[in-house]
């Protein structure tokens, strides 16, 4: 069950140039909606608004025209640092993170799926090496607890460093 930090945690809005911060929020397990068209700020304002999410953009006349609590100008070139800059922004401390919850392709929440229905969706092996699968309801992406899972958590773990 989420704690209240959870529960207000906030959910994003990432412009076209900044598709690998938002695939690495989604690992982190937040809320993050990737706009792959060319920056428009009218557009990107629009929905974010509609939407309640924060615009993270590198682009300036976007964020200018959003209140401070509306948008982050994502200022580094790195994607671990425009990570750590959004979690100082918001001042999130990583036991709010519910990382691998969500799919990083569509951000959609993952869910538990049994074993027996992955016969085609996953390699033998795989289903005889775990136990446990999440799978997303949107794309059918599968998830499991396997190395590259336990990469992605030691990389988030690096962003609190």
């Amino acid at each position: 069950m989420p704690t209240q930090r959870q529960a207000k945690l906030p959910a994003f809005l990432s412009e076209c140039t900044l598709g690998k911060l938002a695939k690495w929020l989604r690992l982190a397990g937040f809320d993050t909606v990737y706009d792959s068209m060319p920056p428009d700020f009218g557009r990107l304002i629009r929905y974010g608004h509609i939407s309640n999410r924060v615009v993270l953009s590198r682009t300036q006349s976007v964020i200018r025209h959003l209140e401070e609590t509306q948008g982050v100008l994502i200022q580094f070139d790195a994607p671990i640092d425009q990570v750590r800059q959004v979690i100082r922004h918001f001042d999130i401390r990583r036991r709010d993170l519910m990382p691998l919850s969500r799919c990083s392709y569509c951000n959609c929440l993952l869910q538990p799926v049994d074993q027996a229905n992955l016969q085609s969706a996953v390699p033998d092996y795989v289903r005889q090496r775990y136990q446990r699968f999440l799978m997303c309801d949107q794309c059918h992406r599968v998830y499991w607890p396997g190395t590259h899972g336990a990469r992605m958590l030691a990389f988030i773990d690096l962003w609190f460093a």
